[in-house]
């Protein structure tokens, strides 16, 4: 029996709109997306990795219920906050280029643009040579001259979390902002991206649940946005509270794909695998302690490779937990 290939994206789903930002992205961006694709499959691991995700900040403008950062932060286990130095992020850039990085993205449970020099930090990696700069953000402070500065300095992706068209829905799961808002910000953006920046790509998605209501907010999602942004996505939404989840079944030949692809560079220090563990339970590193190439071939990362690609990543507590090997 032929064996089942995972992909560690396929909780996510999209609707793809426009592709012309791809018409000017380099050779070098689709050589990095075929090793993106080639790495796991292959059970490839490379010199370094090919993208890494820095959080740039842990702070965040808002409170949604479904975030881990809100549940952490209601349990009293969230760590200290605060941003990024100029210092340490050009570090963390200068030693991504010298190792060939091909990507990067600015945030992990905080919000990007709530940081002063967020234009530099784009700019910045732009310059040293990183292919795809993207971020993620909630678009409540994407103000009409911040929007301009990132689309100058060089912006590849931007991804707006959007979960509702009813305003009344919409300022329950994005708790500190409102639904009109953040179109009026996000609409500002697109015209000017449109006009001057053709090649940013532009993404709206939200957290899907399995209902009917949430299914026509999702059809009224991409009626809203269609031919306005490049793509529209939703990820079902899954239990992140720990305390609520049980270890779920093996499943055989599963392992992670994360592991040959990116790491996540976390504010507080904390180097860690994988885009699950927002409780920092797997630590193969730190980085503002040693170098990310020494950390990608660390013993704990080695350990944890092993494990999955001899079929016992349940050994792994934070994996037994995880829902991407029985996601459909």
């Amino acid at each position: 029996m032929k064996k089942k290939e995972y992909d560690a994206n396929k909780t996510y789903h999209e609707i793809v709109y426009s592709t012309k930002w791809e018409e000017k992205r380099p050779h070098e961006y689709w050589e990095y997306r075929k090793k993106w694709t080639e790495y796991p499959k292959n059970k490839y691991l490379s010199d370094f990795p090919l993208h890494l995700d820095i959080e740039t900040t842990n702070v965040c403008n808002l409170k949604c219920p479904m975030c881990p950062r809100t549940i952490l932060l209601q349990k009293h286990q969230f760590s200290a906050q605060g941003y990024m130095t100029k210092v340490d992020y050009k570090n963390i850039i200068d030693q991504a280029v010298e190792n060939g990085v091909y990507s990067i993205k600015l945030n992990y449970l905080g919000e990007p643009l709530l940081h002063k020099e967020v234009v530099w930090q784009v700019e910045y990696a732009k310059n040293a040579g990183i292919i795809d700069v993207m971020m993620n953000s909630n678009g409540d402070l994407l103000s009409k001259e911040l929007g301009e500065d990132l689309l100058k300095a060089g912006l590849d992706k931007l991804f707006i979390s959007f979960d509702s068209i009813s305003p009344d829905i919409y300022e329950t799961q994005r708790k500190g902002t409102s639904l009109g808002k953040v179109v009026d910000n996000l609409y500002r953006f697109l015209k000017v991206r449109n006009e001057k920046y053709p090649d940013t790509h532009v993404r709206v998605s939200m957290v899907m649940y399995k209902t009917d209501e949430w299914i026509s907010q999702f059809e009224g999602l991409k009626a809203m946005w269609k031919n306005l942004v490049d793509a529209v996505g939703y990820g079902f939404y899954v239990e992140r509270d720990y305390s609520k989840v049980e270890k779920y079944p093996k499943v055989d030949d599963f392992y992670c794909e994360q592991l040959f692809q990116r790491m996540f560079l976390k504010y507080n220090g904390n180097i860690t695998v994988c885009c699950v563990d927002d409780q920092d339970e797997y630590i193969v590193g730190n980085w503002k302690k040693e170098k990310l190439k020494d950390i990608w071939h660390s013993p704990a990362y080695k350990n944890i490779r092993k494990k999955h690609l001899e079929s016992n990543y349940l050994d792994i507590n934070m994996c037994s937990k995880c829902y991407l090997p029985v996601s459909d």
